[in-house]
């Protein structure tokens, strides 16, 4: 036989093994080594026996609701895995009948199935960190404040989700028993690490390998020890891909947003899918929906923490637009006071005079006030009429030497101000802002092509002269009216008329 056969037949060996038919699967489930249970007695003895130690020294590294939560975690953990167990196995046989290649049960065949399980392993830890969706089962590890052996029972109960990191190694032709034997020694290899009663040990094996020391480094909060040493029993994969830090200061363990829960298996389990279903709603579009369920958790964090910052100076500008208007308002009050005058009586009170300007189409006055409004045609610098604002409003200051003075802004827009509307052929429509109910028209009068105001009473056109507005008590700004009298003149008699309404 040739050397080449020799091979082949060294290759056929190793991957010809028959499949596994379907008439084993039940033989395969009950004869599967199942370690955990053998190793149970053993994990309840030192996890009691360092609970002791931390209850009677005074370095404590137990809190009582934590470690209820972490024994609640486990026990609901070895019932989801017993659940599990049946599915993944006839998984792993499927996969396993499926490729050309299978390698017979051969325990030699373990330490390199271990080996490639525990880079992926890495990989699968690291990735855990770096995707919200996976740092979702795999958070409830973290959330312990305290670090003891009790932090390895906090396995997620979703953690399964992560078996497709494994499919690399079924996809190597490994029997599925060395494939969930190897499982089972990776799991119980992490217990040990969780703790702080032993330090750190001989230099080659905190280089190389898992050790309490390496694993106090993953657990710690600080910023040097964040995403570090994700190797589960070979360091190798951390010094290959930088990921690796010694332990120097004492680590300050959970997480950095710690959570109020202590005890309650369902909220440690699921709060992060809570939160991720929260952000979800609140999303603004698919791409940031994505965002929020496959980003890392620190670009999420940031994300939301400058949101939040953009949503605080979004109020702060509306406060400050409430301030300015309420700064508007106290000024508003501010000119009504000064303006503010007690409602007289009558008695003793002298006529006031007729208001001449060249300009004038009407005024108005008060009883009582001491001042007049005068409304007059509002001429440009180039002596032509304002389309926008042809007419404009004045007050005579009596109690100031008769000076004339502008309405103010306020007054024109409230009070005393006029709306007006053009209409065409040198007809405006023009409303006072405190009585808009009548409309008057400022157009040019036939007998002298002069602008002049009219109301429609009655079908003809009445020129107004003056607006007398009686008052009977309130103030200046509030007055209380009775009435309003507009005094016209009649464009056919020329008699002076005067039309009442009641307010």
């Amino acid at each position: 036989m040739s050397t080449f056969q020799l091979h082949l037949s060294a290759i056929h060996s190793l991957f010809g093994a028959a499949k596994i038919p379907a008439s084993e699967f039940y033989d395969l489930e009950k004869s599967m080594p199942d370690l955990m249970v053998y190793a149970l007695p053993a994990v309840l003895a030192f996890t009691l026996i360092e609970g002791l130690l931390s209850h009677y020294s005074e370095h404590k590294t137990h809190e009582g609701r934590e470690t209820l939560g972490s024994v609640l975690i486990g026990a609901g953990n070895l019932a989801v895995n017993l659940l599990m167990k049946v599915v993944l196995l006839y998984a792993a046989v499927w996969l396993y009948n499926a490729l050309p290649w299978r390698m017979e049960l051969n325990w030699w065949t373990l330490p390199f199935c271990f080996l490639i399980y525990d880079c992926c392993s890495y990989w699968s830890h690291r990735i855990s960190h770096f995707n919200r969706f996976f740092w979702a089962t795999h958070v409830v590890h973290h959330s312990a404040a305290h670090y003891n052996l009790t932090v390895a029972f906090r396995q997620s109960w979703v953690q399964h989700f992560k078996t497709i990191f494994f499919i690399p190694v079924a996809l190597m032709g490994f029997h599925p028993v060395v494939f969930f034997v190897v499982s089972q020694l990776s799991t119980l290899y992490q217990f040990w690490v969780h703790t702080e009663r032993i330090g750190r040990l001989h230099p080659f094996i905190e280089k190389y390998f898992g050790t309490p020391s390496n694993h106090r480094v993953h657990h710690g909060s600080q910023e040097k020890y964040l995403d570090k040493n994700f190797g589960a029993t070979f360091m190798v994969w951390d010094h290959l891909f930088g990921t690796f830090q010694y332990e120097e200061e004492k680590p300050v363990y959970g997480l950095t947003t710690p959570l109020k829960h202590k005890t309650n298996p369902f909220v440690l389990n699921f709060h992060e899918y809570r939160d991720m279903l929260h952000d979800i709603r609140r999303s603004d579009g698919i791409r940031e929906l994505l965002f929020f369920i496959f980003a890392s958790p620190a670009k999420i964090y940031r994300h939301k923490a400058e949101r939040q910052v953009k949503q605080i100076n979004k109020a702060l500008e509306r406060h400050n637009k409430t301030k300015y208007l309420v700064a508007g308002f106290l000024l508003f009050m501010a000119l009504m006071l000064v303006q503010m005058s007690p409602a007289q009586s009558l008695d003793n009170r002298p006529a006031l005079p007729t208001p001449r300007s060249e300009h004038m189409l009407f005024f108005l006055q008060r009883d009582p006030d001491a001042n007049t409004v005068i409304y007059e045609l509002n001429y440009g610098a180039d002596g032509k009429l304002d389309d926008r604002r042809p007419v404009k409003g004045s007050w005579i200051r009596y109690a100031e030497d008769g000076r004339c003075k502008e309405l103010t802004a306020i007054e024109n827009k409230f009070a005393y101000g006029l709306r007006c509307k053009a209409l065409g052929h040198d007809v405006y429509e023009i409303r006072l802002m405190a009585y808009k109910k009548i409309p008057l028209y400022l157009k040019r009068a036939e007998e002298d092509n002069k602008y002049k105001i009219y109301i429609r009473d009655e079908g003809q056109d009445k020129l107004l002269k003056r607006i007398f507005v009686r008052v009977n008590g309130g103030s200046f700004w509030f007055p209380r009216v009775e009435y309003i009298d507009l005094i016209t003149v009649s464009s056919a008699s020329g008699m002076e008329m005067l039309k009442r309404i009641s307010i």
